[in-house]
C-alpha cells in the first residue's frame, strides 16, 4: 500500500505542477498582450516614428510593472513607417511585444516566449513630422 501511496502523491505534484506553470503562461501572455495593445495605442499618438517607438516601450514597461510580470528578455519593436506618409492617407503604427516568462520561481526549469502584437491607426489629418 505505500508505493501507491508513493506513486500517487508524486503524480499529484507532477500534476499541480502543470498547473501552475499553465495558470503562469496564461496570466503571462494576457498581460503581454494588454503591453502589445497599450504600447501601440500610445505609438498612434505620437508625431513621428522616433517619438512613437519610445512613447510604445515605455507603455509597454508601464503595463507590465501593473500587471506584476518580470520579464528575463523584454524586446519593444514598432513598425512605424507609416508616420512618412502624407496627411490625409491612412496609417498604421504596429507594436510588437516579446517576453521571456521564466519559471525559475515555481522551481521548475525553463521558460517560455510571450509574444503579442497590435495594430493601432495614425490619425489621418494630425500633426506628423
Amino acid at each position: 500500500m505505500n508505493v501507491e501511496v508513493v506513486i500517487a502523491v508524486t503524480a499529484l505534484i507532477v500534476l499541480f505542477g502543470l498547473v501552475l506553470v499553465s495558470m503562469r503562461v496564461i496570466t503571462a501572455e494576457s498581460a503581454v498582450d494588454e503591453a502589445a495593445r497599450s504600447a501601440a495605442r500610445a505609438a498612434s499618438l505620437a508625431r513621428d516614428g522616433v517619438a512613437a517607438a519610445s512613447a510604445a516601450e515605455r507603455r509597454a514597461q508601464a503595463v507590465l510593472a501593473q500587471q506584476g510580470l518580470d520579464c528575463g528578455s523584454l524586446q519593444v519593436t514598432v513598425d512605424a513607417r507609416d508616420f512618412a506618409k502624407p496627411l490625409g492617407e491612412t496609417g498604421y503604427v504596429v507594436a510588437t511585444v516579446s517576453c521571456e516568462i521564466g519559471f525559475g520561481d515555481l522551481m521548475i526549469p525553463g521558460s517560455r516566449l510571450a509574444v503579442a502584437e497590435f495594430r493601432s491607426p495614425i490619425d489621418r489629418y494630425g500633426a506628423r513630422r
